[in-house]
């Protein structure tokens, strides 16, 4: 079901906040809200290792359905009276990634890891990290999840107490138990051990690659002196018949 393929992914199945756009937005602020959006999870950013690359993935995708929806004078006219949609989401192919940049042609990858710079630090970043806590009421373990733009869960907590501090937001108990020094020992593990599962993973693939390659050429030597001597090796007959 694509409404709780949202809900799973980005804890609401309202498309409206899914693109971060109020429900009486025109086709300008609704396409301004999806470009941002999709800047931020677009699976193309150079920094990702495989098991970001695929939760972005999963992400852009489902933007990418909602703006479809959205966009669409009748479906969404459907979708504001029924709050149904389309159950089909749809693969994340080559289409998808088309259609996208149909729609922001001028937009390079260069631009999408520029567009994470600017972001980062920013007032929007800010924002959008005090609706997560506000969201969440300060559960930095589901936090994390959403939250872009940070190389740890150590510097993403020093963010909020940062504002803590400054007295922007409140320090609640579930914030004080989920950044307690042992879960936070906890994602750093977990981290660490995805990081090393993703480098073996590579050194596999790697592995896997050299021995195809070692074993095709052993394939091609072989194939090589069979021929070779099938070529210019005088066979058993013609040494009878010598003899």
């Amino acid at each position: 079901m694509f409404l709780e393929e949202c809900k799973d992914n980005f804890d609401t199945d309202c498309l409206y906040e899914l693109l971060g756009v109020k429900k009486d937005c025109d086709a300008k602020e609704l396409k301004k809200g999806y470009y941002r959006q999709s800047m931020l999870w677009h699976p193309d950013k150079s920094n990702l290792d495989e098991e970001d690359k695929k939760k972005y993935t999963v992400k852009f995708q489902l933007l990418n359905k909602a703006y479809q929806i959205l966009s669409d004078d009748e479906k969404r006219k459907i979708y504001d009276e029924t709050g149904s949609v389309d159950d089909e989401a749809g693969e994340l192919n080559e289409d998808v990634l088309k259609a996208w940049r149909n729609i922001f042609k001028k937009v390079t990858k260069e631009d999408i890891d520029n567009y994470m710079k600017t972001y980062q630090g920013s007032e929007e970043q800010k924002k959008e990290l005090l609706e997560l806590y506000a969201r969440f009421k300060g559960d930095f373990s589901k936090i994390k999840e959403y939250a872009i733009g940070f190389e740890d869960a150590e510097e993403l907590k020093a963010a909020f107490d940062v504002f803590i501090k400054d007295g922007e937001i409140e320090k609640t108990k579930k914030y004080e138990m989920s950044t307690s020094q042992k879960k936070m020992l906890g994602y750093k593990r977990k981290a660490e051990k995805e990081a090393a599962e993703f480098e073996n993973a590579q050194k596999d693939d790697a592995s896997d690659l050299v021995a195809l390659i070692r074993s095709r050429q052993k394939e091609r030597n072989s194939s090589f002196l069979d021929s070779l001597e099938a070529k210019y090796a005088p066979s058993s007959s013609k040494k009878a018949k010598r003899q």
